[in-house]
């Protein structure tokens, strides 16, 4: 498959895996522990008399033995509130867990298509570094001397190849050609002029930084009259 190819069937299967139900984990957990708080106040109103519980319970209970009216039907409801949303979500889980089982090809799928792409990304770049073409060098410059910055240099280096061969731009000195009419190709050039941006961006950090650390590391140094340290008596009195 074409890199284009893969780019689509690797949307497609985005797609496809983005209608799987949302994880709700976090929310069935926090909806447990209500849920028991909501029981543990529950018990304590409907604890006998003769037993003293400790702590919150103790201090439900004590409301409870001031008169507090309707007290109970209050600690019922909240724990009945709380079973039905924890069951919701329970049953929400399932629902995920089910299509997750019935479409797990579709997971391994996309997997397999990104480290393609992601195979052919880094082949591009590493070509273009050795071929230096024109319209390159003049979008991104020569390559970094730093690890990070050579890979994203061969990124939006193979990021340039894959638009001029997607939409036949030939021209040898602007690496993405004139501006297009199609809305889907301005949005591939608009991604791919985003990741030039980023890699000029870098290099002119990087130059700022080697511009301004000659006259760090001078303002650091001591000054002459410093180095000797100050005159002690016999020097002072020559």
């Amino acid at each position: 498959m074409s890199t284009a190819e893969l780019r689509a069937e690797r949307d497609r299967l985005r797609r496809q895996l983005d209608q799987a139900p949302r994880d709700r984990s976090r929310e069935l957990a926090r909806a447990t522990a209500h849920r028991e708080h909501a029981e543990e106040a529950l018990a304590a109103y409907q604890q006998p008399a003769d037993r003293q519980p400790t702590g919150m319970l103790r201090w439900l209970r004590r409301d409870q033995s001031d008169g507090v009216p309707g007290g109970l039907a209050v600690a019922g409801q909240q724990a009945n509130r709380a079973h039905d949303r924890e069951r919701e979500l329970r049953q929400h889980q399932h629902v995920r867990d089910g299509w997750l089982e019935a479409n797990a090809h579709l997971g391994s799928q996309y997997r397999q298509v990104v480290r393609i792409l992601a195979w052919q990304r880094r082949a591009t770049g590493l070509a273009i570094e050795q071929e230096r073409p024109g319209y390159v060098l003049e979008a991104l410059g020569p390559a970094p001397a730093s690890t990070r910055g050579r890979r994203a240099w061969r990124q939006a280096a193979a990021e340039i190849e894959w638009y001029r061969h997607t939409y036949q731009v030939t021209d040898p000195d602007r690496a993405l050609g004139p501006t297009p009419h199609d809305p889907g190709q301005r949005a591939d050039r608009q991604r791919t002029r985003t990741a030039i941006d980023r890699v000029q961006a870098k290099q002119r950090a990087a130059d700022h930084t080697r511009d301004i650390q000659p006259t760090s590391e001078r303002t650091s140094q001591p000054r002459p009259q410093q180095r000797g340290g100050r005159p002690g008596p016999e020097r002072a009195a020559d």
